[in-house]
């Protein structure tokens, strides 16, 4: 396999752990109880939908992981097909956690005495994931070599960029116009001005280097590149404060259990994907022994048994019936716990449902403040990144574990969209008259 061929795959490996990584922790690893508002979760659907959704997702994530390591023996000729697989399975993945992270929160409030989440000004998970985008679209347009940095990936990064700007501009300006403090207010103004600003640095010096490529202007996006991710950052931190971003469920112990166990068999299909994409990554640079071999087997191993795992959660909470659950009422903003939320009221799960899950996943912890599945999360903040530690071999006496390993941070991602001429900055002067697009995830 030529030198382009294993930079581009161990790339490819490194961006798709590093998106796991990132909305695993976000949505899994901090247990938070709040319902998803993205495009992948409907308002509408019906319990019965969403968990069909995602008995559909495992068999997607079941036949790409099988897809991709039938590709990995023949590594050397089948690379592209490798990095197009990772890719398509990262984002089903991450389909998968928003479905789990979601109706984990349903089978939580349906409890009695549970208390549904409290919407604020700024939805947590939307608002993070643009600015994840944003941040790591920056670090690769930083790290991409010249001879890789192609016209078609400049025009995905820099339509990234500009879309997620977007969502964090709209955000920020329906927050805005909520907020009463008049500081607050201008915080808000002030931190989108910075980011647009920026931003449209950036966009412009990336139209002089496609003029003129050169050295010099090469070096002028890279340097404007670290202001757009430090901006959109710094925006990010401010919007998700307490103040601004509502309050969590408030859940009994029983529906915590219950949260955690379909959070828990998640995280195990996550940390399996992780895992391939570890693995791959270092047969780009070895020969493929029993050690790999292993490896592999044990990730689609992983996937089956957590498939059916939070399959059986479902069936057993729902107790078979497939019907709708009753949608909690709205409850006033000073208070959280109103008794009418339960929305199962009296006919809530029964207690030995949930001791029933608190046996057969005691593993994943009994107090409501522990966070799921915690080999994961201590695997993930105590090992050292791949990517910094420059070592290509997989260091010697390392168990062959299923779980997840530490890997590097930051990735790239490419959306498809026009070319940087065509497109204009939220809140740069340029696009004033255009308004804004309403991209959102």
């Amino acid at each position: 396999m030529s030198y382009n061929s294993i930079r581009t795959l161990t790339g490819t490996c490194e961006r798709c752990h590093s998106t796991l990584q990132a909305v695993a922790e976000l949505l899994i690893l901090s247990c938070d109880a709040r319902p998803i508002r993205t495009d992948t979760v409907s308002s509408k659907s019906t319990f019965a939908q969403i968990t069909e959704r995602i008995v559909a997702n495992t068999k997607t994530i079941n036949t790409l992981m099988k897809s991709v390591i039938n590709y990995v023996h023949m590594i050397t000729t089948k690379s592209v097909e490798i990095c197009e697989g990772l890719t398509e399975l990262t984002s089903t993945v991450v389909t998968f956690m928003e479905l789990c992270s979601h109706i984990s929160y349903i089978c939580a409030i349906s409890f009695k005495d549970c208390c549904q989440a409290i919407p604020g000004l700024v939805d947590r998970y939307s608002i993070s994931l643009a600015g994840l985008e944003i941040k790591l679209s920056c670090n690769r347009l930083k790290k991409t070599r010249v001879d890789d940095l192609s016209p078609q990936l400049i025009i995905d990064l820099c339509s990234n960029i500009s879309k997620h700007i977007s969502v964090l501009t709209n955000i920020c300006k329906s927050a805005d116009e909520k907020v009463r403090d008049e500081g607050t207010r201008d915080q808000f103004k002030l931190c989108v001005k910075s980011v647009t600003c920026a931003a449209g640095c950036l966009i412009a010096s990336i139209k002089t280097y496609k003029s003129h490529p050169n050295t010099r202007h090469h070096s002028r996006f890279i340097n404007f590149c670290d202001p757009v991710s430090t901006t959109a950052q710094a925006l990010v931190s401010f919007a998700t404060e307490e103040d601004f971003i509502g309050k969590e469920a408030v859940l009994t112990p029983e529906a915590r259990d219950i949260q955690k166990s379909v959070l828990a068999a998640c995280m195990s299909v996550v940390s399996a994907c992780i895992q391939l994409c570890r693995t791959i990554r270092e047969l780009s640079y070895d020969l493929m022994t029993s050690h790999h071999k292993d490896k592999l087997r044990m990730c689609v191993d992983n996937v089956d048994r957590s498939s059916v795992q939070i399959r059986d959660i479902l069936q057993r909470y729902h107790g078979g019936d497939p019907g709708e659950l009753p949608r909690p009422s709205p409850t006033p903003a000073d208070n959280n716990c109103d008794n009418s939320i339960s929305t199962k009221g009296a006919q809530s799960p029964p207690r030995h449902l949930a001791n029933l899950f608190r046996h057969e996943f005691s593993d994943q912890g009994k107090s409501p403040d522990s966070p799921p599945h915690e080999k994961f999360a201590q695997l993930l903040r105590e090992q050292s990144p791949l990517a910094g530690s420059g070592d290509r071999n997989p260091p010697s006496g390392q168990e062959n574990s299923g779980h997840l390993e530490g890997y590097p941070s930051d990735r790239g991602a490419s959306d498809r969209g026009g070319s940087p001429e065509e497109m204009n900055i939220p809140g740069s002067p340029s696009s004033e008259t255009s308004g804004h697009s309403a991209a959102s995830r």
